[in-house]
């Protein structure tokens, strides 16, 4: 599972367990009730690991919405029993933008509540499973 934070709203992305097609999921509010909502999904999901992305600058400063994220991530790994992994996620957000306008949804289906940070949930998981896929050998068959 991977999670796009934000101050408002968390897109929320899965894949199958082969680990090759990525589904948007419903975005979770970003409320006090946060961590409950995250543990029901984890488990409704049987998700094994998660990542979540934080807006990491080239530079290495630091802007209150990394320090929101990385606060909500220690957060997360106090309240989860499953591995939890950051993820420079910078320009899923606009990656998630081209991916919808390429797709053909209308840009009032773009501009719903939600629909862009499920997508970038799902940009960021994309990322890192062909990351995945481009590190191991391929097997000889």
């Amino acid at each position: 599972m991977a999670l796009d934070f934000g101050l408002k709203r968390i897109g929320v992305a899965v894949c199958d367990e082969l680990h090759i097609i990525v589904s948007t999921r419903p975005v979770i509010d970003n409320t006090p009730q946060v961590l409950d909502e995250l543990h029901r999904r984890i488990t409704t999901e049987r998700t094994e690991a998660l990542l979540i992305g934080v807006p990491r600058l080239h530079d290495d400063r630091s802007t209150p919405i990394i320090e929101a994220a990385l606060t909500f991530i220690s957060s997360v790994r106090e309240h989860v029993s499953i591995p939890v992994f950051e993820v420079d996620e910078a320009f899923s957000t606009q990656e998630a933008r081209q991916r919808m306008i390429r797709s053909g949804m209308k840009k009032k289906q773009r501009q719903q509540r939600g629909v862009k940070d499920q997508f970038a949930a799902a940009v960021i998981l994309d990322g890192v499973l062909e990351e995945l896929r481009s590190s191991q050998p391929l097997s000889e068959h």
